[in-house]
Formats: structure tokens, C-alpha cells, sequence
């Protein structure tokens, strides 16, 4: 947080003021020194920097360094509410629990945007500077991730490939399906997309089965597994979950599962509190990663929040599908309590 605290925008100082060369009006107390001026006009009265350059009869590369130099000069004092360091705390608490490699949480907003927008967007921040040439990142399905797709800024790494690690699903209109997840984050990132082109469930374990005998798939699955890093979403097993509305599976298919003590999905492979695959009905028709083969990649990046997926998130963390993490506070908080 910065300080002085600003206030409204162009509200006018009540100050002394004395003619400038241009003809504009400053405060007397500043007129020996535009650096405090420029400080004040900034963060008081919030004026952009080219107000402040016409107030000053200066360039605006004028007034950035003016800025710069009252920073320089401690006139300006910089601090961060100590109540959001929770968050900080909160992340290292996850990965000395989890033994995670990298961790974000971001602080509570109060409820002014979705967890799906908010963590989309730090899993965006995050994989930027976490991406290098010649990486190869397998790309699961969910609105996190298609949140996350929507504001990665754009790159150019070199030699990287973004692949679909899970078959086609439901064509719907909000975009979280894999195929749309891995065009997007492709298209963002300048790499090679490299699709699987077969449907994510079949009818049955011999069409999948002999499909997987075919030589593309089979090329496609070699990619998948030469993966580096790999990106995915969690999933609850409400009724309300995503598990369900992308079609890959159904309500009544997945009691089967939860029989067995389900608690969430990763790439459309459902698991227990403990992290243990639960194989059943779903794995005999689904094209896909497993859950082994997911805990083979080196960096494993979820993007997941909301209190409702506590139990998928520490079933997920559990079985050590994850070893980045990027969550929200209430998520955090919650998972730690259940650990």
C-alpha cells in the first residue's frame, strides 16, 4: 500500500501557490523541489503523470523520474497491510505440510469476484515466469484453467509444446473444454498445440481399447507422456461439478465411484481422501493421462480454489498429483484445517 494514502483524483491542495514558466499554478511549499511535487500531485491527489507533466511544464519521462528519485529518497513510504502476510504464512504452511515446491495463495477479496476468475488469473502470473524454451506442458480442461488461458499475456519461448492430455469433450459455449483450454494457452504462448484426437470417453472398453492400438494415438500419448510440466483444475463430486457438465461421465456412473470413498477428479480420474486412483466404470472408456502417470511429471501445476473443494484438494495433494499449488485464502485455511 502506498503512502501518503491517495485521495480523489484532481482535488486541489490548499497550499499557497506561485506562477510556473507555463503559467500554471504550484504550491509554494514545492516549488524548490518538483520531486515532492510530483510525489504529492501522484499519490495524494491522484493525478496521471501526464496531468502532472502539464502542471509541471515538464515531459511525462520528466515526471517518471521524479518518482522514481522521491522513492529513491524515501518520500514516499511503502507498506503492505500486515494482515494480508496471512496469506504468505498460509502458502509456506502448505508446502512444509505437502512438501509442495512452489506456492500461492492469494488474499481473501471479500467475495467480489469468483475464486475461478481470481486464481485464473494468479495461475497466469505464475506459469509466465515459470515457463522455459523447449518445455513440453500437458494441458487438462476446466473454467480455472480456461481463466488462466484468458489472461496468460502473450510469449515466444522456443520449441514448446502445449498438449491436450485428455480426449475431446462436449462441445459447450463456456470454453473449459481440453481442446479449447490447450488452443487458447497455444495461441497465448506461440508453441505448438499438439491435440489427441480421439473423444475423452467412449462407449466402451474395446472401442477405447482399440483405439489406443492405433499408431496417431499412440504417437499423441508419447508426446503426453514427454510432458514437463503439467496443468489442471480439481474436481469436486457434487452434483454441480464440472466432472458432470463437461459430459464426461454422469451422476448415476459416478455412485460407483463414490462407493468407494471418491472424493475428486483430476483429469478425469477419480480418487479418495488419500489420494488412492479409484479405477472403475469411467477408466474402462476413458482417453486420457492416469493419475500415475501424472505423478511422473516433473512440475505439476493445480489451479484450483473454492471451499466446497476442500476434501478433492487434499485428496489431490494427498496422492501427490500436485506440487504446485495455486489457491485462494478461504481454500488454503480450509485445507490446512482438515490436513
Amino acid at each position: 500500500m502506498k503512502s501518503p494514502t491517495k485521495t480523489q483524483a484532481g482535488r486541489a491542495s490548499t497550499a499557497a501557490k506561485l506562477s510556473t514558466s507555463n503559467g500554471v499554478t504550484a504550491p509554494a511549499m514545492y516549488q524548490n523541489d518538483p520531486r515532492l511535487w510530483a510525489a504529492w500531485l501522484y499519490y495524494h491527489d491522484e493525478l496521471n503523470q501526464n496531468q502532472i507533466a502539464t502542471l509541471l511544464g515538464v515531459s511525462r519521462a520528466s515526471v517518471v523520474n521524479y518518482l522514481q528519485e522521491a522513492r529513491a529518497n524515501h518520500y514516499i513510504k511503502i507498506s503492505v497491510r500486515s494482515d494480508l502476510l496471512t496469506s504468505i504464512k498460509l502458502a509456506e504452511k502448505l508446502k512444509e505440510t505437502f512438501g509442495l515446491r512452489e506456492c500461492m495463495v492469494i488474499p481473501d477479496d471479500g467475495g467480489l469476484l469468483t475464486p475461478t476468475q481470481r486464481i485464473g488469473k494468479a495461475g497466469a502470473s505464475f506459469l509466465e515466469g515459470a515457463l522455459a524454451p523447449d518445455d513440453v506442458v500437458g494441458v487438462a480442461w476446466g473454467r480455472t484453467i480456461q481463466a488462466l488461458a484468458n489472461n496468460l499475456t502473450e510469449q515466444y519461448l522456443s520449441n514448446m509444446y502445449v498438449v491436450q492430455v485428455v480426449g475431446s469433450q462436449r462441445s459447450t459455449s463456456d470454453g473449459f473444454s481440453s481442446e479449447e483450454c490447450v488452443s487458447l494457452i497455444s495461441l497465448k504462448l506461440h508453441a505448438k498445440a499438439a491435440n489427441l484426437h480421439a473423444p475423452a470417453a467412449l462407449s466402451n472398453r474395446e472401442l477405447r481399447d482399440a483405439l489406443l492400438n492405433e499408431t496417431i494415438i499412440q504417437e499423441q500419448f508419447t508426446r503426453i507422456r514427454s510432458c514437463n510440466k503439467i496443468l489442471f483444475g480439481v474436481c469436486s463430486i457434487k452434483d454441480n461439478s464440472l466432472v458432470f457438465a463437461s459430459g464426461l461421465t454422469n451422476v448415476e456412473e459416478s455412485k460407483y465411484y463414490i462407493s468407494k470413498g471418491a472424493v475428486g477428479v483430476v483429469a478425469g480420474r477419480f480418487y479418495d481422501a488419500n489420494g488412492t486412483w479409484i479405477q472403475g466404470p469411467l477408466d474402462d472408456r476413458l482417453v486420457g493421462i492416469t493419475l500415475d502417470e501424472v505423478r511422473q511429471i516433473p512440475t505439476r501445476i493445480a489451479v484450483a480454489g473454492g471451499t466446497d473443494k476442500t476434501a478433492a484438494m487434499l485428496g489431490a495433494l494427498r496422492g501427490n498429483f500436485i506440487n504446485v499449488l495455486i489457491t485462494d485464502e478461504q481454500t488454503a485455511m480450509s485445507i490446512l484445517e482438515r490436513a
